[in-house]
């Protein structure tokens, strides 16, 4: 989903926002739970259909938001709404630490250069909750939300479409096949690079190209939206089930060509796999398209 002088090591962290910063309307994208509170354990008061519109009321956190729906107060996961900003909200932010200003909300994107601490910039989108889209000194590009406060809500990015941006997966695919031979497996861990479990990896992965995905496949299983199998585009999530045929417990991104490559712990790395024969083919369970 959208300043200068040195490179500086980034890590992708969740924006968090002040309750102020938003003077914003949502709209649900696609059928959510209205919860009593910010989590999947909680009670849900009903379900809401796409096409709902609401008040945001407070930014939770990146999977979380506050919400006003017809006076009632609850909470909608952000996997599944769109944000307007209010007609009378303005965008701005302030670089907390020096950050790069890139041409693409993605650590390989190029390094224009580099923002000082205090540099004021006007804030024309919320990517995701890792990048900013920005305008500083007449020039636009993205920075880390990890080294930035902002005020007011910008313009949403568009939401997605049912094909895949064939780029963005491609580029997520290179992502995945550089950690051949680097990451190593280890069931419940998450220190990437180097030691992950499976959905450890496909979230460092689609996280280095802007996507958020949240650790664990109890997670991914529900993100985006549903694909069959014989509707599999590169960059969909693919799941397994190797204990039982009902039971999620692995993750992997498609490649297309009935090809997909995992962090898997038989081959204790990430490895590229066949869906269509061997092993794999008869663990599959299910499919969601993220991109």
């Amino acid at each position: 989903m959208k300043k200068f002088i040195s490179l500086v090591s980034m890590t992708a962290l969740a924006l968090t926002l002040s309750t102020s910063a938003f003077a914003a309307q949502g709209t649900v994208e696609r059928s959510v739970n209205f919860r009593s509170a910010p989590s999947t354990d909680s009670s849900v008061y009903s379900l809401l259909k796409a096409g709902t519109t609401f008040e945001i009321l407070d930014k939770v956190n990146q999977y979380w938001v506050k919400a006003n729906v017809n006076g009632k107060v609850g909470y909608v996961s952000t996997d599944y709404i769109s944000e307007k900003a209010s007609s009378s909200s303005g965008a701005t932010g302030t670089v907390t630490r020096s950050v790069n200003f890139r041409s693409e909300p993605s650590t390989d994107g190029k390094v224009y250069g580099l923002l000082s601490a205090g540099t004021k910039f006007q804030l024309l989108e919320k990517v995701n909750s890792y990048w900013l889209k920005i305008k500083a000194d007449g020039k636009v590009g993205y920075v880390s939300t990890d080294y930035v406060t902002t005020s007011g809500t910008p313009a949403p990015s568009n939401p997605s479409t049912s094909k895949p941006d064939a780029s963005t997966a491609d580029r997520i695919i290179q992502q995945a096949k550089k950690l051949q031979g680097v990451t190593r497996y280890e069931f419940g861990v998450n220190k990437a690079p180097n030691v992950m479990d499976c959905s450890a990896f496909t979230k460092y992965v689609f996280g280095k190209e802007g996507v958020e995905l949240r650790w664990g496949t109890r997670y991914q299983q529900d993100a985006g939206k549903a694909v069959s199998k014989s509707n599999l585009q590169k960059g969909d999530l693919v799941f397994f089930g190797t204990s039982s045929k009902n039971d999620i417990n692995h993750v992997g991104i498609y490649m297309g060509n009935g090809q997909f490559i995992h962090n898997a712990p038989s081959t204790d790395g990430v490895t590229i796999s066949s869906l269509t024969s061997g092993y794999w083919k008869d663990k599959y369970i299910s499919a969601r398209r993220v991109l």
